[in-house]
């Protein structure tokens, strides 16, 4: 068995000191420790893992606090030498960045690195004395709460309230990364829970002054069209294209043969067949149809032109537009992930009755799911059953084939696997998929291609991103649940959804409902009771008589209503203009029935005999006349249930 473990460790050490070979700046260099017994293995796993580095600058001699994180081609070199004007809280901090940023994202690490050095540097080089992580207690947190309050911008101005936490945020993160250290472990602790670390300093930071911009029903139907109307097109255009290609191939197979020049000029599929013949792998450019064919250029530059003749043979970043809208609109995903999806996470049904589309969004450990339902979907939509005209079976079909020709001269063969892939209109030498170092959506690309998608229809600007809580606020108007817009958004928190997914809509809407709730209190209150809206169907509830719609409750015609308030007029529906009634509905019927009999009770000592035949009689006619209207069936139907109503006053 020992032989065993020592056979493993001589493994792992070879392979460590061939990597140092391979790349010596991405691994720790082995040290003369490794002579001793098993340090051959303690040396091979440091070498596999981050680690903190000290040396001076090799130019300047300063000195120097860094650390570095392996992987890749190359490692990655934090520099957090600002932080040594307090060297002891530097080695502290830089060892909790170290293991927090193990297992998270390039970008976040460097954004965090950003507001680790820079601005806590600053803060740290604000102190007067040297102070160490066992020196820190609630009178250092109320001076760096101060200092983060302060004038931190170049106008004289503060912080948002989001920046300041962010900055606070990333020391409670290097803090807490320490807490099972064998070496710093208890002043982490203590650090946390003892030294009076500011927790919430700034309560109501999240609250959102600027609501979410959402697409209205008509801007999204209008670029639903346009989509739709596009994509129709491309679909003639592939049809069409086929046969042109076809023509243009044999044309210049027979000019060939006979050893005279092909018809470049008369014929567009002509220049097409001579690209895909000399260009197979790659994308062609006017220099390269100049050295290949000064007459092929000529007919190409001044008789088709460039977009043409790519169009007839590739996807454009144009053509790619609507499908990018399309699938956006169905999936509710981040600008990022729409624009990066793949086909292998792309997943039909057994049936192909629904679509499941995976993705990849920065920051999050899951995948994100959305799974395309096989019900037909409401007139905004488009529909999604396989066979139908603009499914999205058959949108996916049309995209696989509009982009085959394209992925074969892919510059980058990591782009293959890529849904949205395209070449430049015009100039431009490659093809490829949307990509940018801030993320697909940043991409110059796509960026111009989708402006001008806008610009093509005339449509309202917006931006891919309002696409996703455009999506949430239809489903609050379809379910009024947020749990159900947080499911749809794949969100673990109902904080986010609230936070970063609520539209000015939204909460008009909201406030809305919360005002209704208080007046049909407040009515419910103020008629003891009489006029219950727990009982009422939705439809009925504006009404004050039950079994009665309502269509301006707020302004009711009727005697001693006031405008602007709540009509509680109970029992005088039948008489109201403003009134309505379903006479073929059983459970409104019902009500009908009772309110005869709560109008006639009131004369037994509700109301004095002089007023009930003052007001009443008129009201009790027109509910004869409504209750004439009701058909024999349904009148046998209502009458199986029984309802009572209070008596009218």
């Amino acid at each position: 068995m020992s032989r065993k473990r020592l056979n493993v460790a001589a493994s792992l050490l070879k392979q460590a000191k061939a990597r140092a070979v391979a790349a010596p700046d991405n691994v720790v260099a082995l040290s003369q420790e490794t002579a001793k017994p098993g340090a051959e293995a303690s040396a091979t796993i440091s070498a596999l893992h981050s680690r903190i580095d000290e040396t001076p600058d090799p130019e300047t001699g300063a000195p120097r606090l860094r650390v570095i994180i392996p992987g890749g081609k190359k490692p990655e070199v934090f520099d957090l030498s600002r932080l040594l004007t307090q060297p002891d809280l530097a080695r502290f901090l830089a060892e909790g960045f170290r293991h927090w940023a193990a297992t998270i994202s390039s970008i976040t690490r460097l954004e965090k690195r950003r507001l680790l050095n820079s601005n806590i540097g600053d803060f740290l080089a604000t102190l007067k004395t040297p102070t160490s992580p066992t020196q820190i207690d609630r009178t250092f947190w109320s001076g760096f709460v101060r200092w983060l309050d302060g004038p931190r911008r170049k106008n004289g101005q503060p912080w948002a309230q989001e920046t300041r936490a962010d900055v606070l945020g990333i020391v409670r993160l290097c803090i807490e990364a320490l807490r099972d250290h064998p070496e710093h472990g208890a002043i982490a602790t203590h650090l946390m829970e003892r030294s009076g670390f500011p927790f919430n300093s700034w309560p109501g930071r999240h609250t959102k002054i600027v609501p979410t911009p959402v697409l209205s029903q008509s801007e999204k139907r209008e670029m639903l069209l346009a989509c739709l109307g596009e994509v129709a097109a491309l679909q003639r255009h592939l049809d069409e294209r086929e046969a042109i290609l076809e023509t243009g191939r044999a044309l210049l197979e027979e000019a060939q043969a006979e050893g005279r020049a092909p018809p470049y000029r008369q014929e567009i599929g002509v220049c097409a067949a001579r690209l895909t013949e000399a260009f197979p792998d790659r994308l062609a450019r006017y220099e390269d149809l100049q050295a290949l064919d000064p007459v092929l250029r000529y007919a190409v530059n001044d008789k088709h032109g460039m977009l043409a003749v790519r169009r007839l043979l590739y996807a454009t970043f144009r053509d790619i537009v609507p499908f990018v809208l399309l699938i956006g609109v169905k999936t509710a995903f981040n600008p990022d992930t729409i624009l990066s999806l793949t086909w292998t996470r792309v997943q039909f049904s057994d049936d192909r009755r629904s679509v499941t589309f995976l993705g990849v969004k920065n920051r999050a450990t899951d995948l994100q799911v959305s799974v395309s339902p096989t019900e037909a979907p409401d007139d905004q939509d488009f529909p999604a059953e396989p066979g139908a005209r603009g499914g999205l079976a058959d949108l996916l079909d049309l995209l696989r084939r509009l982009t085959e020709r394209t992925r074969a001269i892919l510059a980058n063969p990591d782009h293959s696997d890529r849904l949205f892939i395209g070449v430049p209109v015009q100039s431009g030498s490659v093809a490829k998929a949307f990509q940018s170092a801030m993320g697909p959506s940043c991409s110059t690309a796509w960026q111009y291609s989708f402006k001008q998608f806008i610009a093509d229809h005339g449509l309202t600007p917006f931006t891919l991103k309002m696409l996703r809580p455009t999506e949430g606020e239809e489903e609050w108007r379809r379910t009024g649940d947020l749990l159900a817009v947080r499911d749809l958004l794949g969100q673990k928190s109902i904080d986010t959804t609230r936070r970063h997914y609520t539209s000015d809509g939204m909460r008009r809407e909201n406030q809305e409902r919360v005002a209704e709730t208080q007046a049909l209190y407040h009515r419910w209150a103020s008629s003891k009771g009489r006029i219950d809206p727990r009982k009422k169907p939705e439809q009925c509830r504006s009404a004050a008589t039950p079994g009665f719609g309502c269509l301006d409750p707020f302004d009711s015609i009727r005697p001693g209503q006031r405008k602007g308030r709540l009509c509680d007029a109970y029992g005088e529906c039948p008489d109201c203009p403003l009134a309505q009634a379903w006479p073929n509905d059983p459970k409104a019927v019902v009500y009908y029935l009772a309110l005869s009999k709560a109008i006639h009770d009131a004369r037994l000592g509700r109301v004095s005999a002089r007023q009930w035949a003052e007001k009443w009689p008129p009201i009790l006619r027109a509910l004869n006349s409504l209750l004439a209207e009701i058909p024999p069936e349904v009148r046998a139907e209502a009458s199986r249930f029984r309802v009572k109503l209070k008596p009218v006053g």
